[in-house]
């Protein structure tokens, strides 16, 4: 047989197992979901990763046309589970609801055992933002008065908080220009205690903790990210003073590999799931809310997010 006619056939039998197996990936595609879908949250029960997965897997077999199983497997900031997800088949049928938690712990390593970017984004499902609070009465108490006293004291100023809503900080108030100390708290509690004692001149919180000091005992300063925040509508955000912001998301993923189709499906699904009655109730009581944001958005976003916390890292 000649050489040239081998590489033919050869060619051509590449080309038809080529054929096949998209042909069959075609199908798996166009079937999927066909059976139960595995829902990792990679915290321990109880937390809010593990509430928001078991009210959204209460409705998902109406949304979905399969019920979910919430598995937990917590440990390392949410690496694990992060780990366990990534060995799964690329198939869809493993789905990892995640947050800021282990893409910064993951930055933060100098040899993670994965990348923050090898994931493919569902879809966001809400996102916290830092809000900086004051005392009323202190010369910081607004966006003005803050940057007129970090400019004649620079590095004086204290702000306390979670290294994630520090990290919002940080990104903000670098672009500023402004130089402030920050302290780092293992719980926001322990960080508003402090605040509230004068031990800490400002405190970076989240909305819901906001809401329950603001404004008998703080005022709202800034929202470090680009959105705004209901019963907050006056408070600037990071884009109304000509800033990138930073938002802190919970995102949902797959593995990196997954068919582009069936990640839009996933996406579209969570939309509707994420409107439906009983759903939208039960995270309100939760004190939580939802701010959905499909796959293309969201995987923009959360590489942009990526970094800037690069960056704050790189500052704190």
């Amino acid at each position: 047989m000649s050489i040239r006619r081998y590489l033919s056939i050869t060619l051509a039998s590449i080309i038809l197992v080529s054929l096949v197996l998209v042909g069959f990936g075609s199908m798996a595609v166009a079937k999927y979901p066909e059976k139960m879908i595995t829902w990792i949250a990679p915290f321990g029960a109880g937390g809010g990763t593990d509430r928001w997965a078991r009210i959204m897997s209460s409705a998902a077999i109406d949304h979905f046309g399969q019920p979910w199983h919430v598995v937990n497997i917590p440990g390392a900031s949410g690496v694990v589970g992060w780990k366990d997800a990534s060995k799964r088949p690329a198939d869809g049928y493993t789905i990892i609801q995640g947050s800021p938690t282990p893409v910064i712990a993951l930055l933060m390593e100098e040899k993670p055992p994965l990348s923050p970017y090898d994931i493919k984004i569902v879809c966001y499902v809400s996102a916290f933002r830092s809000i900086l609070v004051s005392k009323p009465d202190a010369p910081w108490a607004t966006w003005e008065g803050l940057k007129e006293y970090a400019k004649k004291n620079p590095g004086k100023l204290t702000v306390g908080g979670t290294t994630s809503l520090i990290m919002g900080q940080t990104n903000l108030l670098d672009q500023a220009g402004i130089k402030v100390t920050m302290v780092p708290y293992d719980s926001t509690a322990d960080a508003v205690a402090d605040f509230l004692g004068g031990h800490i001149d400002t405190a970076a919180v989240t909305f819901s903790t906001a809401k329950t000091i603001v404004p008998e005992e703080a005022v709202a300063v800034v929202n470090t990210s680009e959105i705004p925040i209901k019963g907050f509508e006056d408070l600037p955000t990071a884009k109304d003073l000509g800033y990138e912001g930073m938002a802190f998301p919970r995102w949902v993923g797959v593995h990196p590999d997954t068919p582009d189709e069936i990640v839009e499906f996933i996406s579209e699904k969570m939309g509707s799931l994420l409107q439906d009655t009983a759903v939208v109730k039960l995270i309100g009581k939760m004190g939580e809310e939802i701010i959905f944001v499909p796959r293309a958005e969201a995987q923009e976003a959360y590489r942009k997010m990526l970094e800037g916390m690069k960056r704050a890292i790189k500052l704190l």
